[in-house]
């Protein structure tokens, strides 16, 4: 059985190391924690590459320049980017479960916001929109941020990379 993993993480504790794989498909998974009995041989693929730290760093460097601009802290003015950007998933939760979602979701990090932005047809569930942090972000939709606040920083005044350089600094990727 072959089962596509997008991200992996180890652990260590007193029994030995654990290997955590996220998932999509759940019956898949499910498969195989049932038939793991005994030893296994895992063959791993090759993530593809990721965007750059440097990017992420010139993020936070206009970030910076944009929030002294303004007046706000550069925090809230990631997260109104990171709604800008719309990389989302909506969630359909009961009223009583929903204020839980979202603080749950925030815990994962600066960039991991939620909002109410409906309700479902029978008017029993809320649609809750859960954004990514940019830390999810594949290379397009980084630049796509990384040009967004850049776009904003010109429109205040403050120098930013040409196109040019931040094609290049967007090509600069870390293997993962």
């Amino acid at each position: 059985m072959i089962l596509t993993c997008d991200k992996a993480r180890w652990y260590e504790d007193s029994e030995g190391f654990w290997a955590a794989f996220r998932t999509r498909d759940r019956a898949s998974a499910a498969k195989i924690a049932e038939q793991m009995d005994g030893a296994w041989v895992v063959e791993a693929r090759k993530q593809p590459r990721r965007r750059s730290l440097d990017a992420n760093a010139y993020l936070w460097v206009l970030l910076d320049k944009l929030a002294a601009a303004l007046g706000q802290t550069k925090e809230e003015l990631y997260r109104g980017f990171i709604r800008e950007i719309g990389v989302f998933r909506d969630f359909h939760l009961a009223p009583e479960e929903a204020a839980t979602f979202e603080v749950a979701w925030s815990r994962l990090g600066t960039g991991w916001v939620t909002e109410q932005v409906d309700y479902t047809r029978d008017g029993e569930q809320v649609v809750i929109r859960a954004y990514y942090g940019s830390s999810q972000y594949n290379t397009k939709q980084m630049t796509r941020l990384i040009r967004s606040v850049a776009e904003e920083c010109k429109a205040q005044g403050i120098e930013t990379m040409t196109p040019e350089e931040l094609a290049g600094l967007m090509d600069r990727r870390q293997a993962v």
